[in-house]
């Protein structure tokens, strides 16, 4: 019973240690930042979404990446789809990112934009101790008294990314959310809805119909995870706490959704690589496309009049 009881206790250090460190690994301080600008085996990229941004001021050295023409795919209905491997493999060329390359992603909403660049990389393949994200993206930057410029930058790729191509593991399809959650035939899966509380219970409609996926269990990712004016990320066991009340905890297979899979790709970078969840899934449709597919239920369902 002793050795049982000392086992667990180990294992549960373990996690705690895993959970609690997870945090540093993904995420980087403006301070680290600066002191790497001109290290050569990383990558800033610079995941602005308000229009123009990149042009106005971004951090020396970053490279632009333009959410809706680099990150989604146009060929797949609907077009929040993450992109395909000649569309991925066209964009690594254009930054100058090989496999080796460490990749510093910020943006300046929350990081909810740098976390889709990062999903997106990781969806290849790329090693996830190379993917991190700027804590505060470019506000933190700026309060911090860091440069920036408007001067663009253009990147040499050094060797071919080389990629098998997505890994169908970290996504699912309408399909798997329809019978894992809504038949209820996997009691080991909880779904989360990223998105904004007007919009899963319906009084803010952005797509043919409004409402929720029955079953789906609303935590507002950003809200969880960061502190509204500064943007930088709360303490992982602040954010944690937030998740587990609501019922998302470590123990289940995490399915994650948003309205175009943005705030579905934060949540998935907070809880598996901040909070370190071991199984978490993106449903790459979203809501965009379970509206849509009229057939499918929806909880407080609203349709367009």
């Amino acid at each position: 019973m002793k050795t049982k009881r000392l086992f667990i206790l180990v294992v549960l250090v373990g996690l705690f240690f895993t959970a609690s460190t997870a945090m540093a690994d993904v995420l980087v301080s403006a301070d680290w930042l600066k002191k790497n600008l001109d290290n050569p085996n990383i990558r800033i990229v610079d995941v602005q979404n308000k229009p123009g941004s990149y042009d106005k001021g971004h951090i020396p050295n970053a490279a632009k990446v333009t959410r809706h023409v680099d990150l989604e795919d146009y060929t797949k209905y609907p077009p929040n789809k993450y992109p395909g491997i000649n569309q991925f493999l066209e964009l690594m060329k254009r930054l100058g990112i090989d496999n080796n390359t460490t990749v510093v992603a910020y943006d300046d909403h929350h990081g909810i934009f740098a976390s889709r660049m990062i999903f997106v990389m990781e969806l290849y393949g790329h090693d996830v101790s190379k993917l991190k994200i700027l804590d505060g993206g470019i506000k933190e930057w700026k309060k911090k008294g860091y440069p920036v410029t408007t001067k663009p930058f253009n990147f040499k790729q050094k060797k071919p990314y080389m990629t098998k191509g997505p890994n169908l593991n970290l996504i699912v399809t309408w399909q798997d959310v329809f019978r894992d959650v809504v038949q209820k035939q996997r009691p080991d899966v909880v779904l989360h809805d990223a998105r904004p509380s007007p919009e899963y219970n319906g009084t803010n409609i952005r797509a043919i119909r409004g409402g929720h996926i029955p079953g789906a269990i609303n935590v507002t990712g950003v809200n969880a995870a960061n502190y509204k004016e500064s943007q930088l990320y709360r303490p992982a066991d602040e954010i944690r706490k937030a998740f587990a009340n609501a019922g998302i905890t470590p123990d289940k297979t995490v399915y994650t959704y948003c309205h175009s899979s943005d705030r579905a790709a934060h949540a998935y970078v907070v809880l598996k690589h901040i909070l370190g969840y071991p199984d978490v899934k993106i449903y790459e449709g979203a809501w965009k496309e379970w509206g849509a597919l009229t057939a499918l239920p929806a909880e407080d369902e609203v349709w367009v009049k």
